[in-house]
C-alpha cells in the first residue's frame, strides 16, 4: 500500500501513487509512505528519487540495527518503533526506514505503525507539511518516542513496588519477574542508544549542512533530548532493576546463612552426644564402667554438661 501526500504551498491532497509528479515545483511537499508493497513497486519510487541501494538494501533487511547515512540529496535514518500491542515491559519492535529530500519524505515499513498512521489522519498534517520533510519526520519520530516513554513510565509503578516489598517478599517467582525485566530494559537501554547516536549524527549534520533551517533544527533537536531522556532511564531502571536482583539474592544468602548456622549448631552440640552414646551401645562385655551402680547417671551428666558448656561457647560468640 502507497499513500502519498502532496501540499503544493496552498492545497493539501491524499492518495497513492498518482500524485508522484516529478519535478516537484519549489513550494511542494511530498510525503510518500509505503507499507507491505511489492518490491518492484517501491523499487520504482526509489529509483524515481534517487535512493542510494545499500540504504534499500538495509531498509529491507528484516532486522537491522538503527543507523543514519547522509547523501549529497537526501538522508536515509533507519529506527524500531514500539509496537502498540505489548505486555507489561515484553514488546515487540517496527523497522521503520525514512528518505529525507529537500521537499519529500519517504518512509518504508512492513506492517502498520501507529505513529504513521496517526500522523496519516491527523487534521494537523497540511501544516506540519508546510514546514518541511525534516520537522515532518521529526513529528513522527517524536510519537515513535512518546510510545517509548510511556511503556518506561508505566513500568515505573511496578519497579517501585518491588523495591518496597523487597524485604517482606522473597521467592522464586519474585526473582523471575526482576530478571525478566532486567532483560527487557537491556534490550531498551541497547535500543535507544543506538536511537540517541543517530539523533545526535543528524543534529550535527544540521547544523553543519543546514544552519539557516532553524525550524528543522529545533524539531530535531527537541527529539533528540526526548530519545537522549528515554537511554538514561533505561540505563536508571536496567541498574535498579540489577540491584534489586542482587538485593534479592544476598537476602536469599543470608537467610540460607542463618538456617546453616543453626543447623551446624544443633549439628556440633549432638556430634559428642551421638559419638558417647555409640561407644557406650558396643556390645563389648568388657566394658568397665558396665557394672558401675552409677554409670548412667554419669554419663547422662557429662553429656548435659557438653551440651550446656557447647551452648554457653556459641552464645558468648554471638552464633545464638
Amino acid at each position: 500500500m502507497i499513500n502519498v501526500c502532496l501540499y503544493d504551498g496552498v492545497t493539501h491532497k491524499r492518495g497513492g501513487a498518482e500524485l508522484i509528479q516529478l519535478p516537484l515545483a519549489d513550494n511542494c511537499m511530498l510525503w510518500i509512505d509505503i507499507e507491505q508493497e511489492s518490491a518492484a513497486s517501491e523499487q520504482l519510487i526509489f529509483d524515481q528519487f534517487e535512493c542510494h541501494p545499500l540504504t534499500i538494501l538495509d531498509a529491507r533487511r528484516k532486522r537491522h540495527p538503527p543507523k543514519i547515512e547522509h547523501f549529497a540529496e537526501q538522508s536515509f535514518m533507519l529506527l524500531r518503533e514500539l509496537v502498540a500491542d505489548h505486555e507489561g515491559l515484553a514488546f515487540d519492535t517496527l523497522q521503520i526506514a525514512s528518505f529525507v529530500g529537500s521537499n519529500f519524505l519517504i518512509t518504508r515499513h512492513d506492517k502498520p505503525s501507529p505513529a504513521i498512521s496517526g500522523w496519516l489522519g491527523n487534521p494537523k498534517l497540511p501544516a506540519l507539511l508546510a514546514r518541511g520533510p525534516m520537522v515532518l519526520f521529526a513529528s513522527i519520530t517524536n510519537s515513535i518516542g512518546l510510545a517509548y516513554l510511556d511503556l518506561l513510565l508505566d513500568f515505573e509503578p511496578a519497579l517501585s513496588e518491588y523495591e518496597d516489598t523487597l524485604l517482606s517478599t522473597q521467592g522464586d517467582s519474585v526473582l523471575r519477574d526482576l530478571i525478566s525485566c532486567k532483560t527487557w530494559l537491556r534490550k531498551l537501554k541497547r535500543l535507544h542508544s543506538y536511537h540517541d547516536r543517530v539523533y545526535l549524527e543528524l543534529i550535527t549534520h544540521l547544523k553543519q549542512e543546514h544552519s539557516d533551517e532553524a525550524d528543522a533544527i529545533h524539531s530535531v533537536t527537541d527529539v533528540y533530548e526526548k530519545f537522549e531522556r528515554l537511554s538514561s532511564l533505561s540505563a536508571l531502571y536496567y541498574d535498579l532493576a540489577g540491584d534489586l536482583i542482587d538485593g534479592h539474592i544476598s537476602l536469599t544468602s543470608h537467610k540460607l546463612n542463618e538456617t546453616m548456622r543453626i543447623l551446624t549448631v544443633v549439628t556440633t552440640i549432638f556430634v559428642p552426644l551421638g559419638f558417647l552414646a555409640g561407644l557406650y551401645g558396643m556390645n563389648f562385655e568388657n566394658i568397665p564402667e558396665l557394672h558401675h551402680p552409677n554409670g548412667y547417671f554419669i554419663l547422662v551428666g557429662f553429656m548435659l554438661f557438653i551440651a550446656a558448656a557447647l551452648v554457653m561457647i556459641f552464645k558468648r560468640n554471638k552464633w545464638l
